[in-house]
C-alpha cells in the first residue's frame, strides 16, 4: 500500500484530508479486487467525485470531528457519500431520510425525535451522533467493521442470517450471501476511502476541504422563526434551511431542540442577537389550535388578519375547520407582506434575497428568478415602475430554495390502492394519478412502478 498523499486542488496546510487519512483503519481491504474495481470507476468520473466533495463541505468537518472523537474508523465518515450524496433533503423510496438515510424506527431507537415541527433524521449534528451510536452497536454485535457497515445498509437481521448461513463458517464479508446492493455498498465505501487515502495512486485531485468548521451550532433561548435568524445573520433563508433541514416549518420546534447550525463566522454574533430579541419578536407568527365552535372568520378577527390570508398561508381550499387542527396567523406587520403567497410558509415557496447590481431592472431580475414583474413588485411592495439602485436588496423566488421536493418511485404491492399509497406518502391520490397518467385509479396492479412527487418536510412519521 502506498504512502498517503493529500493531493488536493489547493495545497493548503489547513486541509482536512490528512486528518481524515489518519483515521482510515480498514486499509487491509483496499486492494481487494471488488474495491479496486470501484476505485477505478470513481477515478474515471472525477467531475462526479468533485461534485460530491463540494456538496459535503458544510458538513464534512463536523462528521470527521465527531468520528475522531468517537474513535471509530474514518471510513464511516464516507457513508453519507453513498447513502445520500450529502444531500440533506435526500428521501428514498423506502422512506429513509437525511444525510445518513435513517428509517423512522431506527431513528427513534437511537434517539432521533420526529414531530410535526422537526425530523431528527435530517438534523445534521443529531443524526451524525445517532449514526455513530448505531454503528458502534453493530460493531459490538459483529466485531468486524465491514460487517457492521454492511449491516447499516442491509439491516442487522439480514446480516446476522448471512453470517449464520456462511459456507464453512466464514465471517468474512466477501464470502457472505448478501443482496446485490449490499455486496456493492461496502466495496464502494472502501474504494472511496482508498482514493482519499492515496489520491495520487488513482490520478485524482481532491477539492480542498479546510480543517476548520464552516458551520457552528448555536443554542437558542426557545422557538425562533428561521427567517428572523436569516435577517440577523444577513444571509438568505435558503441557506438557513439548507444548514437546518430538520425543521419542517417556518420556525424551530417549540419543544426543542433549541439549536441551529450557522456559518461559523457569524454564529456567535447571531446567537447573542437572538438572545437580545424580546420573545415576541423571535417568532412573528402565531399558532392557533382549532376548538369546537371556531370559524375561520372568528380566528381571522382574533388575530387581526383576513380569511383570505389565513387560507393562503395555511394552504386551505375551503373555510371548513376541524377540532385540533393547527393554524398559523401572521403578526400584523407580516399580513400585507404575505398576502400574495399561496404556500403554508415562505420557505415552502422558496424566498431568497437578491442584491441589485448595476444595469439591473425589475424586468431582468424577475426573468432571472422565473417570476413576473408583477410578482416581484408585489413581493417587495413596490410599484411595477419603481426605480431600483445597485446595492438594494430585493426578495425573490429562490429556485429550489429549500430543495425539499423529491420524486420517489414506488412499486405497487398486492392490496395497495391509490388512496393507501397517497396516505403513506402524505400526498393526494389525484396528484399520483396525474403524475402517472392514471385515468382509472381502480386499475393499478402489483408490480406497477409509480412516480410520486412529494415534499420531504411532510414525510415525518410522527
Amino acid at each position: 500500500m502506498s504512502t498517503p498523499q493529500a493531493t488536493a486542488d489547493d495545497a493548503s496546510s489547513n486541509s482536512l484530508w490528512p486528518r481524515l487519512q489518519a483515521q482510515l483503519t480498514l486499509q487491509e481491504h483496499y486492494d481487494h479486487p471488488k474495491v479496486q474495481k470501484w476505485a477505478r470507476d470513481f477515478s474515471s468520473r472525477p467531475h462526479e467525485l468533485r461534485t460530491l466533495v463540494n456538496r459535503s463541505k458544510p458538513y464534512l468537518y463536523h462528521i470527521v470531528d465527531r468520528i475522531e472523537a468517537a474513535g471509530v474508523p474514518g471510513e464511516i465518515a464516507l457513508i453519507p457519500f453513498m447513502e445520500s450524496g450529502f444531500d440533506p433533503f435526500a428521501y428514498s423510496e423506502g422512506r429513509a431520510a437525511g444525510l445518513w438515510q435513517f428509517m423512522s424506527p431506527t431513528a427513534k431507537r437511537f434517539g432521533l425525535r420526529q414531530s410535526w415541527w422537526y425530523d431528527g433524521r435530517r438534523d445534521v449534528t443529531a443524526s451524525t451522533e445517532a449514526a455513530i451510536r448505531y454503528l458502534e452497536y453493530l460493531q459490538d454485535r459483529y466485531e468486524d467493521w465491514t460487517l457492521s457497515i454492511g449491516a447499516y445498509n442491509a439491516g442487522e437481521g439480514r446480516m446476522w442470517k448471512a453470517v449464520r448461513r456462511a459456507k464453512g463458517g466464514s465471517r468474512a464479508f466477501w464470502d457472505l450471501d448478501l443482496p446485490g446492493q449490499t455486496r456493492a455498498y461496502v466495496p464502494r465505501i472502501l474504494a472511496l476511502a482508498a482514493i482519499i487515502h492515496d489520491p495520487a495512486r488513482y490520478g485524482v485531485r481532491l477539492p480542498d476541504v479546510t480543517d476548520s468548521p464552516e458551520t457552528a451550532l448555536i443554542t437558542l433561548p426557545g422557538q425562533v422563526e428561521l427567517d428572523v435568524v436569516a435577517e440577523l445573520a444577513d444571509i438568505s433563508p435558503e441557506w438557513i434551511y439548507k444548514l437546518n433541514p430538520a425543521f419542517n416549518r417556518f420556525a424551530t420546534d417549540p419543544d426543542g431542540p433549541h439549536h441551529l447550525l450557522l456559518p461559523a463566522d457569524r454564529a456567535n454574533d447571531v446567537a447573542e442577537a437572538v438572545k437580545a430579541l424580546p420573545a415576541q419578536q423571535r417568532v412573528r407568527w402565531l399558532r392557533h389550535e382549532v376548538v369546537a365552535g371556531d370559524t375561520l372568520g372568528e380566528v381571522a378577527q382574533r388575530y387581526d388578519t383576513s380569511v383570505s390570508i389565513l387560507k393562503r398561508i395555511n394552504g386551505l381550499q375551503t373555510t371548513t375547520l376541524r377540532i385540533g387542527q393547527e393554524l398559523f396567523a401572521p403578526t400584523s406587520t407580516h399580513a400585507t407582506e404575505l398576502a400574495g403567497l399561496p404556500s403554508t410558509h415562505r420557505a415552502r415557496r422558496g424566498i431568497a434575497q437578491y442584491t441589485v447590481r448595476g444595469g439591473d431592472s425589475l424586468w431582468t431580475i424577475a426573468r432571472k428568478h422565473d417570476m413576473s414583474v408583477g410578482q416581484l413588485a408585489k413581493l417587495n411592495r413596490v410599484s411595477r415602475k419603481a426605480v431600483i439602485r445597485p446595492g438594494q436588496r430585493l426578495r425573490v423566488h429562490g429556485k429550489g430554495a429549500a430543495q425539499t421536493e423529491r420524486t420517489v418511485t414506488y412499486t405497487v404491492r398486492s392490496g395497495d390502492s391509490l388512496g393507501s399509497i397517497a396516505q403513506r406518502y402524505k400526498v393526494s391520490p389525484q396528484s399520483i394519478a396525474s403524475n402517472n397518467g392514471i385515468t382509472r385509479p381502480d386499475l393499478i396492479r402489483p408490480g406497477q412502478r409509480l412516480k410520486i412527487k412529494l415534499d420531504v418536510r411532510e414525510q415525518s412519521d410522527a
